[in-house]
């Protein structure tokens, strides 16, 4: 029964999840946060204490005022990795403003600085959620703007 007990610890290991060794959350699926609170996401942790700042840029004859996160990020996967996210800001559903998040490659451990300049998005003012996920990518931005298909 030695053997047998053997395959079936390690079966149980597979299907739950976290069950055995390394408990790390690697799951890319949205998850809502709270600006300043500590999260995690794919493997990634953000520690408390993350901010949400407008910078005022000047955009031709005005002036606008997009958001930029800070922070501190660590690699919590034993795979060495950068991490990529993005932070969407919505009220009632509706995105307000999506800001692009980026880490250097970490190590398991590892903490690096955490920045997400906004500058294609306007600070968002009465938002009611933020949202971490994978970074979309734009298909008219990959496949060329004005291309059509037939």
């Amino acid at each position: 029964m030695g053997r047998g007990a053997g395959v079936v610890v390690a079966l149980a290991c597979l299907g739950a999840l976290g069950a055995c060794g390394d408990d790390v959350d690697t799951s890319t699926d949205p998850v809502e946060v709270e600006v300043g609170e500590a999260f995690e996401w794919n493997g990634f942790a953000v520690e408390e204490g993350w901010e949400l700042e407008g910078i005022k840029r000047s955009a031709g004859a005005e002036e606008v005022t997009t958001p930029t996160i800070t922070g501190t990020i660590t690699n919590r996967s034993e795979e060495e990795r950068a991490a990529i996210f993005e932070m969407v800001f919505s009220a009632d559903g509706d995105p307000l403003a999506t800001v692009s998040c980026s880490a250097p490659t970490m190590t398991d451990g590892q903490s690096q600085r955490l920045l997400c300049p906004g500058l294609g998005a306007t600070m968002p003012e009465d938002y009611d959620a933020v949202v971490v996920q994978e970074l979309a990518r734009s298909r008219d931005a990959e496949s060329g703007s004005g291309s059509t298909s037939g």
